[in-house]
Order: C-alpha cells, then structure tokens, then sequence
C-alpha cells in the first residue's frame, strides 16, 4: 500500500514540476515578447519619425531658399470647367518660387517636387533643368509638352489623343500668385518639375527662380544624361555661335566655316504668319534641321506671340544672301511687304 503511495506521490510530484517549468517558460517567453514589443514599436515610429522629419526639412529648405511649400493633387479634365474635374487619388507637396514683378507686374513662377528640390542625389527632373537640349520642332501643339516628351517625361492625362487635359491643382483659387492648374513633366525616377518652367529654361529664360542655384545637388561636372545637353563639360557643336534678330536686318555678316548662325525673329503662329526661308545658297549656308518656335516670358495664354528660331551652318566657302519671308504658307499669290522681308548678306571665309 506504501509503495502504491509513494508511486502516487512521485508521479503527482513529476507533473507539478512539469506545470511550473512550462508556465514559467511560457511566462518567460511572454515576458520577452512584451519588452520586445515596445522595441519594435519604437523602431517604427522612429522610422515615421525619421520620414517626418525628412519632409520637415525639405520644407524648411524650401522655405529658406525663398519658396513655399504647396500642396497639390492630381487631376484630370482640367481644359473643362471646373465642376467637370476627376482628382485623382494622392497628393504631392511642391515648392514653388515667384519672381519679382516685372515692368508689366507680372510674376513668373516655377514649381519643383518638394523631394527633388531636396535631392542630394541626381534626378532625371534637375538634370534637365541643368542640361537643356534643343526645343523640338514647333508642330502646332503645347510645346512644354513636346519638350518634356522630348527629355523622357510626360505630362498627358489619359493617352496621346485625349484632349481632356490635367495637371497637379492647388485647392487655392487661381491668382496672380498662384497658378491654379500646373503642368509637372513626370521622369521615370519619379522627379518632377514644372513643365513650363523647364522649357522656357531650355530657351534662356528663367521663371520662378533659377533652381541651378537653389537645387540641393550641386555637382562639379554633369553627367549628360540628356543627349544634346549643354553641360561645361560637352564640346560646343562649332567655333562661334553668332546670332542674329529683327534689328540686324540688311546687315552685313561674316562667318567662318564651322561657325553656327541663328536667327531669332518675333513671329505669332495663332495669325497663319511664319517666316520661311525664301533664298540662301545651301552650298555656302546651309539649314539645320526645323525651325522651333518659342514662347515670350509671359504666362501662355491662347493666341501668345513669340521667337522663331532658325539655325544654320557655313559648311563652304563664298557669299550669300539669306532672305526670310514672313507669309502664311497658302497664300502664294500675295507679295510679302518690306516689313514682312529680313535679309542679310553672308560671307563665309
């Protein structure tokens, strides 16, 4: 009977011992879930932190280079009224800069991602800022868009052929100090800059601020990503660049061979008028490519005026005369006025 109690009392023993080490590990195991819990969360929202302030600090950047931080959200149908706007999911922060008055009291205004104005490292967007190429041929559409199509980017809402328009809003009204609607040439990186304010740059004309000088990288040497790309350390195209306007007509030029010649003269495409070359020898001076037409530094509206640029090469030896004409195209019958006439006489040595 004593060894029937002993064995009792053995085995009761084993499984009590057996409770106290499985509740105590689990115990144990809780315990070191609960302290690692509080880590983990910690680590978390350090990270949040870490973004917060990331975005903190673009911000202050932006402010402190004299811009301000604006928040837009995409939208679509933007050429309809406004009741007929589709806002998009998301929103991005930008930082946009205006400049001072001109003599009209026009303000120019330039807008740039709030991350790629903050960038330390290169992006498609301030690359193309930094390395202008050649505007595309003018074809009748927005130009902003050939040039950014141009550089890799976009700025269509909804396919090639819809009309329907969009662009990154602002909920503020629009104003002589807020553009409403802006038009973001979009890289594949993911960088974004003004579509507007990146072409008139390509055309030497700064809007907003010149973000050169307020961009966060700032490298020694460009990388010439964009072929074409005007960077210090590309070799110029020829010797001398020599450009001509509206008040050098009747003038008398002289080139060597290799030197580039460019006419600039107003032209407004809305009216059916642009100029056309009506005599030059092509053996003397010969034409580069198409003429591009560019906006003047206002902000586009409808029926907007602008230059007309023309290139040429001196690829031989001997005179000629370059005459341009400003016609609509279609009217073959009408003789163009003196004033409608710019020629110059041209030797090349």
């Amino acid at each position: 009977m004593k060894e029937k109690f002993y064995v009792f009392a053995l085995a009761a023993l084993a499984v009590l011992l057996s409770a106290t080490i499985f509740f105590g590990t689990t115990n144990g195991l809780t315990q070191q879930t609960a302290q690692a819990q509080p880590n983990a969360q910690a680590t978390a929202t350090g990270m949040a932190m870490d973004h917060a302030m990331d975005a903190s600090d673009a911000a202050k950047y932006c402010t402190d280079k004299g811009g301000t931080v604006t928040t837009r959200y995409p939208t679509y149908n933007t050429n309809a009224a406004q009741s007929a706007w589709l806002t998009l999911a998301g929103s991005r922060d930008f930082c946009n800069f205006l400049a001072a008055p001109d003599s009209s009291g026009f303000q120019s205004q330039i807008s740039i991602a709030l991350d790629t104005l903050y960038a330390e490292q290169p992006t498609l967007a301030v690359l193309a800022y930094l390395e202008p190429v050649a505007l595309p041929p003018f074809t009748g559409a927005n130009p902003a868009t050939l040039y950014c199509n141009k550089l890799g980017g976009t700025d269509i809402w909804g396919g090639m052929n819809n009309a329907a328009g969009g662009g990154w809003v602002t909920k503020a009204p629009d104003s002589a100090t807020n553009f409403q609607v802006v038009g973001m040439c979009m890289f594949p990186d993911g960088s974004a800059i003004d579509s507007w304010g990146l072409t008139y740059k390509a055309n030497d004309v700064v809007r907003g601020t010149d973000l050169s000088k307020v961009v966060r990288y700032q490298p020694t040497t460009l990388p010439n990503v964009f072929v074409g790309g005007t960077s210090p350390n590309q070799p110029a195209e020829s010797s001398v660049d020599k450009t001509l306007t509206n008040a050098d007509n009747k003038s008398e030029v002289a080139l060597q061979v290799g030197d580039t010649l460019t006419v600039e003269l107003n032209s407004n495409p809305s009216t059916g008028y642009s100029w056309q070359i009506s005599t030059v020898d092509a053996k003397v001076l010969q034409p580069v490519g198409e003429p591009q037409f560019s906006l003047g530094n206002k902000t586009p509206v409808p029926g907007a005026g602008g230059t007309q640029t023309f290139t040429f090469n001196a690829v031989g030896k001997g005179k000629t005369t370059l005459t341009l004409i400003y016609v609509r195209p279609w009217e073959t019958t009408v003789t163009p006025t003196p004033n409608d006439v710019w020629s110059v006489n041209v030797t090349v040595e």
